[in-house]
């Protein structure tokens, strides 16, 4: 069963924008109260080859599947121009209250790319539902991929201009110097103190957009100590080619700490 919502985010009575949600039940959910949470990357949207493809196996597996799109994406409103991680947090924020409203208490987050870094920050925010983490490609140490892409004299322009054109191969969007000024607060090395989920990385080695070294680098520096780090040494950012041998990887790790039907999977 899919049902799509829209949450409306209010400026006292006036809506001001909303997201776009998604919810796929089974017709057996054979995991009471856990739900698969899936947040997307950076331009993209909850309809992508990933998001359809875990979805699919989830409900085929008696598993609740939930997805949404950031503001600034897809059907949601809001303007990518605006886009911070803390808006993306409070985004996750609004949609996993609705699924606690729903009886589902444990939470697994799986991210891609911004999805990834937004999924391990809210996990490291708000411990207690969320019971484990699965993130492609997350995108830590944002703030420094962005200063090197952009270059001393770039980065001079985007604050001076407020905004600075960003392209990838889904589109072309203007962004905001409010996100970089927003990703000071959020450093890798505060993450590592906060974070207490168990997590499961997966990177390509061949990625041109997230540094691999430094996700590995994450895993192994972590005070934090059931965090399993997985490298493709031909693998590119998305690993969209990956999606079947990812799914198995994700029922072994979720399996293992006790959070799947071992009968089952």
């Amino acid at each position: 069963m899919s049902q799509r919502c829209k949450i409306s985010i209010r400026n006292g009575k006036r809506e001001v924008s909303h997201l776009a949600v998604r919810i796929d039940q089974p017709q057996v959910e054979l995991e009471d109260h856990l739900a698969i949470l899936y947040l997307h990357g950076f331009g993209s949207s909850q309809s992508g080859k990933k998001a359809n493809f875990f979805r699919l196996q989830a409900i085929r597996h008696g598993l609740t599947f939930c997805s949404f799109d950031f503001q600034g994406h897809g059907d949601s409103g809001g303007e990518m121009v605006d886009l911070t991680l803390s808006r993306d947090l409070e985004d996750v924020r609004r949609v996993h209250d609705v699924l606690r409203a729903r009886g589902h208490r444990r939470i697994v987050v799986v991210g891609s790319s911004m999805g990834g870094l937004v999924g391990l920050w809210y996990s490291a925010l708000n411990p207690a539902e969320m019971v484990a983490g699965i993130h492609v490609a997350p995108a830590l140490s944002l703030e420094d991929g962005l200063a090197r892409w952009a270059g001393e004299d770039g980065l001079i322009r985007w604050q001076k201009k407020g905004a600075i054109q960003v392209e990838n191969e889904l589109g072309t969007w203007d962004l905001g110097w409010d996100f970089m000024d927003d990703l000071l607060e959020f450093h890798d090395e505060k993450l590592m103190e906060l974070y207490r989920t168990p997590c499961l990385l997966l990177q390509g080695q061949q990625d041109d957009r997230v540094d691999w070294a430094r996700v590995q680098e994450f895993a192994a520096q972590c005070p934090y100590r059931d965090i399993e780090f997985h490298l493709y040494a031909d693998g590119d950012h998305r690993l969209a080619d990956r999606k079947e041998r990812i799914w198995d990887l994700m029922v072994t790790f979720l399996r293992g700490r006790g959070l799947l039907n071992s009968q089952v999977f």
